[in-house]
């Protein structure tokens, strides 16, 4: 499993990029960024999975990024997770924006959900 954590200038919301443009992308990688999904956006309204960077056509992913690397590399769950360096659109908070403490709270529901998949990954 990786996770490539980053904060992002442009969109305002909290979401994945994942490997789907990779020439050896497997089904078993797209189950596993879904259930990914799922149980994150399960345990925190501060992520969503309708905002994000467009998808990669398949065979057309940029390999020199870190998650399209590593997830053609050893076939394993890779994504790119996304923060807003001003404030979540779909949570905002008027007083501190996206904080510190917000990532902090993300990164506790982000362990929570690998602590649940923790049997199927590798």
């Amino acid at each position: 499993m990786f996770l490539d954590v980053h904060g992002d200038e442009e969109i305002p919301y909290v979401f994945t990029a994942a490997c789907e443009g990779n020439p050896g992308y497997t089904d078993q990688q797209a189950r596993l960024e879904a259930d990914f999904r799922a149980r994150l956006g399960g345990l925190t309204r501060d992520f969503q999975s309708k905002y994000g960077y467009p998808k990669s056509a398949p065979g057309q992913a940029n390999m020199n990024l870190a998650c399209n690397s590593v997830g053609e590399r050893y076939k394993c769950l890779s994504l790119t997770l996304e923060m807003p360096f001003k404030d979540n659109d779909d949570a905002p908070d008027v007083i501190t924006g996206w904080s510190g403490q917000r990532s902090k709270q993300l990164a506790r529901e982000v362990l929570t959900t690998l602590g649940q998949m923790v049997s199927v990954l590798r």
